[in-house]
């Protein structure tokens, strides 16, 4: 299996973006430009989504080394695209099983950070459940470093740090601060 570059990544999302969009445009007709842009969007899917695909991700859990490099560079590069967050979740959970490197770990530490930069999504609590058993002493420092900025990359980092392997850490912790995290973002009591 290639090793594909985080530009490689990028344009491939940019790629899988444009033809979803061709989707989007030509919806309403339903015509021969739609089934059009429908096959095109599903003849590459495959290609796209993933660095190898089905075959790539499966790779990932048996940990093959071309293949984990690969699950690296995708979290580090960050794609936005369809299904790439589904993806994401697949490969924090599966990584956290693969004897890693102190580089790549170093690495995902870094790509677990970026996380605290934007709103928090589904895939950010398995990131968070990930880094509990990957991440170094130093990441959680550069956590706690981060609720000290207050606002919402602060809450974030909060969140985050409710992961972290400390004996003032718990599941009744992690629930309350969850907790807090939806009534913020849905209301309610």
């Amino acid at each position: 299996m290639p090793i594909v570059s985080l530009q490689e990544i990028k344009d491939r999302s940019a790629e899988l973006r444009r033809l979803k969009g061709r989707i989007s445009e030509t919806v309403a007709s339903r015509g021969a430009e739609w089934r059009a842009a429908c096959a095109e969007f599903h003849a590459r899917f495959d290609e796209l989504v993933y660095p190898g695909g089905d075959a790539g991700l499966e790779a990932v859990r048996s940990g093959d080394p071309a293949a984990v490099e690969n699950a690296i560079r995708f979290l580090v590069a960050d794609p936005y695209h369809f299904r790439s967050g589904y993806i994401k979740e697949y490969l924090w959970r599966w990584l956290r099983h693969v004897e890693l490197s102190r580089n790549k770990k170093s690495r995902l530490a870094e790509a677990g950070l970026a996380y605290l930069e934007r709103p928090a999504s589904r895939e950010f609590w398995v990131m968070a459940n990930a880094m509990r058993g990957l991440a170094e002493p130093s990441f959680w420092l550069r956590v706690t470093n981060k609720v000290a900025l207050g606002g919402a990359v602060g809450a974030r980092a909060l969140l985050l740090l409710a992961h972290a392997p400390s004996p003032h850490t718990g599941s009744a912790l992690r629930r309350q601060i969850r907790r807090a995290w939806l009534r913020e973002k849905y209301g309610g009591s």
